[in-house]
């Protein structure tokens, strides 16, 4: 496989994790426990995330390629699973939320790793595509990075002090 078809392939994975994890972003934005900034960040990163979708999907198109039902069906079955699996848990908030960090620094490693390809590659427009998606992913994982002392703080019931060991 050449540069190319390499970048064709990993922006066909990343169009499955976008449309993979807006059932997700769904899930968590209509969840009324959330803090309200992050209910508030989520309802704006579902949009973004479709949007990050059709980005993507036009990328390919301009690539003389598509998308692959096969790896967005497996996402999203993937992240229906995961989301399964945090219903039951008591835990269930601080779970969807450690999930959520961890998707938004995926999709980061992920568009910096297309990113350098098409650079290598010679392929500015989906450069410039990929620095667009990165700064929404970024701002998603800062905002739920802040957000989550406070939520482990509010499980725990405590107010953060200093403890001794």
């Amino acid at each position: 496989m050449n540069a190319r078809d390499e970048i064709i392939d990993w922006l066909r994975d990343a169009y499955a994790m976008e449309r993979g994890l807006e059932m997700v972003l769904k899930k968590a934005s209509g969840r009324s426990n959330y803090p309200h900034i992050v209910r508030f960040a989520t309802e704006k990163h579902l949009e973004e995330t479709r949007q990050h979708a059709d980005m993507v999907e036009a990328l390919l198109k301009s690539l003389g390629s598509n998308t692959s039902t096969v790896k967005t069906s497996a996402s999203v079955v993937t992240n229906a699973l995961a989301g399964l699996g945090t219903m039951v848990m008591h835990d269930e908030l601080l779970k969807d939320l450690l999930v959520s960090y961890a998707a938004e620094h995926f999709e980061i490693a992920a568009y910096r790793a297309i990113t350098t390809a098409a650079e290598i590659a010679g392929l500015p427009n989906v450069v410039d595509v990929c620095h667009k998606i990165l700064l929404n992913e970024e701002q998603m994982a800062a905002t739920i990075g802040q957000v989550l002392p406070q939520v482990v703080q509010g499980y725990l019931g405590e107010q953060p002090t200093a403890r001794a060991a």
